[in-house]
This record gives structure tokens, C-alpha cells and sequence, in this order.
């Protein structure tokens, strides 16, 4: 018999599925083991203890019981500490948070703890809700530039983040005021070392030098130009192609409906 052991942890719902005829898989991002998949058993019968608990990054408080040599662990109790029911009530606000929880999911791999990740859902959170509570509009206008915060900072934590201070090539730091290259292989490169690549402008840099230094708030205080938020979402999508390998769905359904809301 495989030993057992018991965990708890404070943990976000990054995704469900269906297993079997009456229960789910959840896919976590706990605070002191990281990603896990636990299996919650009854969880799509009609006595389901677990109401609001699993729904998409929900903030809960789980035991959760693995077994050595098996890749699910089992959930025993999970208890809601925060939900997101304001942004489930505004479709492209919370694909933007399924844009989130794939993009956890696909950079952080399995048990390895990373509470600054786990930080990070938690003011990304807070932010796009303090937005919700002050009016719709408002809410919409930000996502772009907390989405590109996000993004920053996953790529970051995840080690995909290039700096955007000097050439990996020669170690020549960028003039301030001269556009930067991102090579090929994902790396910043100055124009002499490189002939040709995507151009990252002083604009766009500052940006994600603003990114790094301040919390989410004070990002979207400094009313960053949105042609330079669309350039960021753009480097940071090359990157995130580079290392996930294909385009996330989650991201193409966020983009359809945040069109469909300015029409």
C-alpha cells in the first residue's frame, strides 16, 4: 500500500474537468507545493460540498492527500476564502483571468513552490476588482495593462523574461533613447550585434522597467500609452510562443470577447 500523507495549504483554482460519472479534477496553484491535479471526489453530484469552492481562481483553504507514485492527489476538504464572483459576471474579464490561470499552468512546473507567483494571483486579483467595483468601463479600460503586468512578471518569475538593460551578445548597455533588439532566440541584442529582429523601443522598455518596479495600482496609475501596453503584450506574446510552443486558447478567447465589448 502506498504511504499516504496529508497536506494543507492555501491555494487558487486555476482549472476543472470532468473525471468519471460524478466528480472533478482541479488543477491548483498552492501556496507551499506549487501546481498540483487532486481529484474532488462527488464534486458534479447533486450533494456537492464544494459550491463556489472551484470556481476559476477562487482563493481556498485545502487538505489534500497524496499517495507516492500516483500524479493525482486526492482533495479531502476545501474552504472558500475569497471568490470572484464580480468578475464572473462580466465575461471578458474573466477570460482575462483564464488567460491567467493557463498561463500558471503552462510556466510553473509541478510541486516547486513559488510564493511570489501565488502573490501575484492574489494583487492581479485584487486589482482587476477594486477596477469591477468603481464601474464596468473602468474595468475594461485597465485590463490591457494589468493583463501586460501580469504577463511581465510571469515571465519573469518563470526565468523568459530577457533584461532590457544590455546586449547579451557583446554586454554593451542600450542607449536610453535608441531602440533595443529581441533576437530570434528570445534575447535582447543591440542593432550592431543583431541586423535583424523585432525592435524593442525606449518607450516600451520604460515600460517594462515601470512594470518590475511598481505594484499593480501604481502600473496603472502611470497611464502608460496604450500603442506602448499593445507593444508589451506583443513582446510578451513572442516570448510566451517561445516557450510554450503553440498559442494559448485561453488568450485568443480573452481577445474575441474584449473585441466584442468596444463594438
Amino acid at each position: 500500500m502506498p504511504l499516504a500523507v496529508l497536506h494543507t495549504s492555501d491555494a487558487f483554482v486555476l482549472r476543472t474537468y470532468d473525471y468519471g460519472e460524478g466528480h472533478k479534477i482541479v488543477v491548483l496553484f498552492t501556496r507551499l507545493d506549487g501546481l498540483i491535479r487532486a481529484v474532488a471526489h462527488g464534486a458534479r453530484s447533486s450533494k456537492n460540498k464544494y459550491g463556489a469552492a472551484l470556481e476559476l481562481l477562487s482563493e481556498v483553504a485545502i487538505t489534500y492527500r497524496e499517495r507516492e507514485g500516483r500524479d493525482l492527489a486526492q482533495l479531502v476538504t476545501c474552504d472558500v476564502k475569497r471568490t470572484r464572483f464580480s468578475a464572473a459576471a462580466d465575461p471578458a474579464t474573466l477570460a482575462m483571468l483564464a488567460y491567467w490561470a493557463e498561463l500558471v499552468s503552462e510556466l510553473f512546473p509541478p510541486h516547486q513552490a513559488n510564493d511570489p507567483v501565488y502573490r501575484l494571483l492574489s494583487v492581479g486579483c485584487e486589482a482587476i476588482e477594486r477596477r469591477l467595483s468603481t464601474g464596468l468601463d473602468e474595468a475594461r479600460q485597465a485590463q490591457p495593462a494589468l493583463a501586460a503586468y501580469v504577463e511581465t512578471w510571469l515571465l519573469r518569475l518563470a526565468g523568459f523574461l530577457p533584461s532590457w538593460r544590455q546586449c547579451a551578445r557583446c554586454g554593451a548597455f542600450f542607449d536610453a533613447e535608441q531602440p533595443a533588439r529581441l533576437a530570434s532566440d528570445g534575447t535582447p541584442a543591440c542593432r550592431s550585434c543583431v541586423s535583424a529582429g523585432r525592435d524593442i523601443g525606449p518607450l516600451t522598455r520604460r515600460a517594462y522597467a515601470a512594470i518590475q518596479r511598481f505594484g499593480p495600482d501604481e502600473f496603472l496609475g502611470q497611464a502608460v500609452p496604450t500603442h506602448v501596453v499593445a507593444d508589451v503584450a506583443e513582446v510578451n506574446s513572442r516570448l510566451m510562443q517561445a516557450v510554450v510552443e503553440r498559442p494559448l486558447k485561453s488568450y485568443a478567447v480573452w481577445q474575441r470577447l474584449r473585441a466584442e465589448t468596444l463594438e
